[in-house]
């Protein structure tokens, strides 16, 4: 009786795994305001957001997850195979921050010319960040101090708001920071 029952439900449809996504020039489908996921190369999970801005080596995005507008992420896209969906779910998404009268035009503007003046802005703003490792599956939460010659040297918090010691990286190694998101605005109440 269970299998017959089971057999007349309607079934729910599989997202399409990301792979089977043909790869889009990126610039032609990543538009300002725009809600879509993205999988970078060589991270494991994709994440999503509305695009607020970018050039030719940066795109900032506005976070969103589960529908909940979470911090601010800007990502390296120059040199690496960036993949969009535009699904299902982004269409839904997309409506629910619009009932939601998200507007993209009212968030931040980070100036995204130079790595130095955006990290000085988010020090300034919001003190704290957090730099991805490539694969996406272990960061650090930093504060900038400076740059000196070629490397950019931070603070690292651990996850009990004590600092620890500094990390000094090339940009090279800068691919992936988020901030104003609220993990990093909790800790920050503790500093």
């Amino acid at each position: 009786m269970l299998v017959e029952l089971k057999n007349k439900l309607p079934r729910r449809k599989k997202r399409k795994k990301i792979n089977d996504f043909a790869e889009l020039k990126i610039e032609k489908i990543m538009i300002k305001g725009k809600f879509l996921t993205f999988l970078l190369s060589g991270r494991k999970e994709p994440f999503s957001g509305v695009i607020l801005a970018q050039n030719d080596e940066w795109v900032l995005i506005r976070r969103c997850v589960d529908y909940r507008l979470d911090g601010y992420t800007i990502f390296k896209k120059r040199g690496k195979k960036v993949k969009t969906i535009y699904s299902d779910y982004e269409k839904v998404a997309n409506s629910i921050l619009n009932k939601k009268a998200y507007n993209y035009r009212n968030d931040i503007k980070v100036p995204l010319e130079k790595l130095e003046a955006v990290l000085d802005f988010i020090t300034q703003n919001y003190i704290l960040l957090q730099l991805d490792t490539k694969s996406g599956d272990a960061f650090d939460v930093v504060k900038f101090i400076k740059q000196k010659d070629d490397l950019f040297i931070f603070r690292e918090l651990t996850i009990r708001a004590k600092w620890r010691y500094r990390l000094q990286l090339s940009p090279e190694k800068i691919e992936f920071i988020s901030f104003g998101n609220d993990y990093l605005n909790s800790l920050r109440l503790l500093i």
